[in-house]
Order: structure tokens, then C-alpha cells, then sequence
């Protein structure tokens, strides 16, 4: 049994995806800002979180995408991505008009040694628990992990 704690931060304002007039500028553009955040924990490795909506007058947010970053840091998983973008192709098209958020999510418990597997398990679970919009289901049992969210983790659940 994987028993998990993740600890979210608060979310980073990005902007609008159709401030930019096609998907491959706002793909350069999120990895550019990605780059630029001033915050320690995105120099980690870990999980982010990708929402969408408002903040005031009252929190609206919607799960938009989950990804982990097993060996190199929230920053570089995002910035180094390269290829096909289907997921952030995903955004640019569903969630054009809305501001996006990001949200870095740190390990502060496991009860197993992390591994890549152990990884991909979590944010499969994470991906089953939340069903972000621009994610893919995962095809893996995942009956063994167990996952209590910490810190601004909303919209996710507990």
C-alpha cells in the first residue's frame, strides 16, 4: 500500500491561453513563464496542477491537468517538454477564455521508497480522483495508493 501527502501551494496566476493567437505561442509562452516563477518549490520534483477559472469574487476552479515530475523539477519537467502537446494543446483550446493557474504539489510524507513507478501511480490516482479535462485515464490498478492533499489543494479533492 502507497500512503501519500502531498502539500499543494497556493496557485500562480499564468493568463489567458487565446492572449495568443495559436496554440504553439501560448505553448512557448506557459513554458517561458513556467521558467520565470520565483518560488523554491517549483524548483523541486513533484506534482503540479493545472486549473482554470477565478479566484474572487468566490473560487471557481476547475482540474484541468496533472502531471508528475519524478528526477527533475516541477520547472524543467514543463519547460523541457517537447514534441507532441496534447495536453497543453488541450488547454489552449477548451480553456482559451479563462485564466490559468498553477499549482506546485511537494511530497511531505511517504510511507514507501519513490521511485518513477511509485510516481506515475500517485498521479495516476490523483489524475482517477480529479478527472482533469486534459488528461488521459490511466490503464494501471490502483487500488494500492492512498493520497491526503494538504495546503491550497482546491479544487482537488481531499
Amino acid at each position: 500500500m502507497i500512503k501519500v501527502v502531498i502539500n499543494w501551494s497556493e496557485p500562480v496566476e499564468i493568463f489567458s491561453p487565446k492572449k495568443y493567437n495559436t496554440d504553439e505561442k501560448f505553448i512557448r509562452h506557459f513554458q517561458k513563464f513556467v521558467s520565470e516563477i520565483d518560488s523554491p518549490l517549483f524548483e523541486k520534483e513533484g506534482f503540479y496542477c493545472i486549473v482554470a477559472g477565478s479566484l474572487v469574487p468566490e473560487e471557481k476552479l476547475s482540474v484541468v491537468l496533472i502531471e508528475e515530475s519524478f528526477g527533475k523539477s516541477i520547472k524543467e519537467k514543463i519547460c523541457r517538454k517537447k514534441g507532441h502537446m496534447r495536453e497543453y494543446r488541450c488547454i489552449y483550446k477548451n480553456y482559451g477564455e479563462e485564466t490559468i493557474y498553477i499549482k506546485a504539489g511537494i511530497i511531505e510524507s511517504l510511507n514507501t521508497k519513490d521511485s518513477e513507478e511509485v510516481y506515475k501511480k500517485i498521479a495516476c490516482r490523483l489524475i482517477m480522483d480529479n478527472s482533469p479535462s486534459c488528461n488521459e485515464l490511466c490503464e494501471i490498478d490502483l487500488l494500492d495508493v492512498e493520497i491526503v492533499n494538504t495546503g491550497n489543494y482546491r479544487p482537488l479533492k481531499k
